[in-house]
């Protein structure tokens, strides 16, 4: 067919139908497209929104560990100045343990003075045995003393009462010779 040749009806009916079919595919494509910017449009708006509260749950953990962190690191510090005093105890644990050890290295030697100063105790328990009846002794003669000095003693008593006695006697033997010595020029 050429372009200046009349269409037949049915091809002028086949090419309605073709036009119409393609109009409606056209439209079907269009409406295709415009659900597809509706969703995409949705998509991004869903998507925007998603970000937006990622983005503030971020900035609100954020300020939560920002205000927290002071209170972390404190108790960060707090625990590496005890884990440092607890290494400081346990080396000083670890000193008294060696110092024990060596103590206990030495400690055969101080059992083996021991017993001997067991062995020396028990023969100052035999001289002290034999002290406590030396002294038991001793106390029976002091007691025989104590006697023998009270009968001196009354002795003693007797003896002054004589010697009184006789003083008075010789004072009155002696006054005629303090008459006479009264008497006496020369003196």
């Amino acid at each position: 067919m050429t372009p200046t040749e009349p269409m037949h009806p049915q091809d002028e009916d086949r090419l309605d139908e073709a036009i119409t079919r393609f109009s409606l595919v056209i439209r079907a494509m269009g409406q295709r497209q415009s659900q597809m910017e509706l969703r995409l449009a949705e998509l991004y708006q869903v998507t925007f929104i998603a970000f937006i509260v990622v983005v503030a749950s971020i900035s609100f953990l954020t300020i939560i560990l920002s205000r927290q962190v002071p209170e972390v690191s404190s108790a960060i510090s707090a625990m590496n100045r005890q884990v440092a005093s607890i290494a400081d105890d346990m080396d000083r644990m670890q000193r008294n343990v060696q110092g024990i050890d060596h103590d206990m290295r030495s400690l055969s030697v101080v059992i083996a003075e021991v017993d001997r100063i067991q062995g020396g105790v028990g023969a100052m328990s035999d001289d002290v045995q034999a002290l406590a009846q030396t002294v038991a002794g001793m106390d029976a003669s002091v007691s025989a003393m104590q006697l023998h000095l009270t009968d001196m003693r009354q002795s003693f008593e007797l003896m002054e009462q004589n010697i009184g006695r006789m003083g008075a006697d010789v004072n009155h033997m002696s006054e005629p010779m303090r008459l006479f010595n009264w008497m006496n020029p020369l003196r």
